[in-house]
């Protein structure tokens, strides 16, 4: 078997194993750097604030909330026959699908329930590739604002660089461009050929829907380090750019399953601008937490509802 084939074959077969391995070994430094460093993260100057920490909660619930209203109305743009109840239980009830690698579980799982109500396999895939595209520029471009403001950041070149990538994420994402690397992706997959691509107006339009976005996430994780920690008004950019571009890197690195350890190495390097470096750790850590809960919280919520309009629809005693 030549060279090339065989790393291919071993690939394929570690690959499902290859994220938690990672995981865990991310875990396993994570722990050894908060035992080195123990004395000075119980030296640091904790505050809990649990105003904070519902603020928090309330901001990241709205994100959620946001985020599925996002996929929503590139659905409708699709002529997505999907009521409101239907659209909601299908997005919250696939998002832990991002923590198998790669999201497959989550694109699959999308799909298969939005085929169950007639929507082909093609526009439902499409919808998730405009969903992702358009949360991936929107964070380059609040980074890209954001950057300039952190503390003790010189390497403006960086930002120069981010700025380049926005216009070429765009061109990509208009539909002469986009309908056509999409079918050859399509092609490769035994999927059908795209029926329609959203305007490029209706693209534009969704990027300040989708900067809110960002703007509730990242300000969620500000009021989460700001209920443990000091977080003083000119962080405030650091913890909300710096957010966006960790997340932006854990997305990227498919492998990983939700970027886990990715994210929170990039965010802990970021955040070491502002705090104390084990301190910058024991945030990370804890946003992947807080994140977790959420998710688990809105997939559980989804579960709950569907099962109760399935009563509904359904009572005991009653003929389906």
């Amino acid at each position: 078997m030549p060279e090339g084939r065989r790393f291919a074959a071993a690939f394929k077969w570690t690959r499902p194993y290859l994220g938690p391995f990672l995981v865990v070994l991310v875990a396993v430094f994570v722990g050894l750097a908060l035992y080195g460093s123990w004395s000075e993260v119980r030296g640091y100057d904790w505050r809990f604030n649990p105003a904070y920490l519902a603020l928090s909660g309330v901001l990241i619930g709205l994100y959620y909330l946001q985020q599925w209203g996002g996929w929503r109305l590139v659905m409708r743009s699709f002529g997505d026959p999907l009521d409101r109840a239907d659209s909601m239980h299908i997005w919250y009830s696939t998002i832990l699908g991002r923590y198998v690698p790669g999201s497959v579980a989550m694109v699959a799982g999308r799909i298969s329930l939005c085929r169950r109500r007639g929507i082909p396999a093609s526009t439902t895939f499409a919808s998730i590739v405009y969903e992702n595209a358009l949360i991936l520029i929107t964070a380059l471009l609040i980074t890209v604002v954001c950057v300039p403001f952190w503390p003790a950041f010189r390497h403006t070149e960086y930002t120069l660089f981010l700025a380049a990538l926005v216009p070429v994420c765009l061109a990509l994402l208009h539909p002469a461009v986009f309908g056509r690397l999409a079918n050859r992706l399509l092609l490769k997959l035994g999927r059908p050929r795209l029926e329609a691509t959203l305007s490029y107006g209706r693209v534009l339009a969704l990027i300040p829907y989708y900067l809110m976005g960002w703007a509730l996430l990242g300000l969620g994780f500000a009021a989460l380090a700001a209920s443990v920690a000091r977080v003083g008004a000119g962080d405030l950019a650091l913890l909300v750019g710096g957010y966006a571009f960790a997340w932006e890197v854990g997305f990227l690195s498919v492998v990983v399953p939700s970027g886990i350890g990715v994210k929170e190495g990039m965010l802990t390097a970021i955040s070491a601008l502002a705090f104390p470096l084990p301190v910058a750790v024991a945030l990370a850590a804890l946003s992947r937490l807080w994140q977790t809960l959420a998710e688990l919280t809105a997939a559980g919520l989804a579960w709950a509802f569907a099962r109760r309009r399935a009563r509904k629809a359904n009572p005991r005693g009653r003929p389906k």
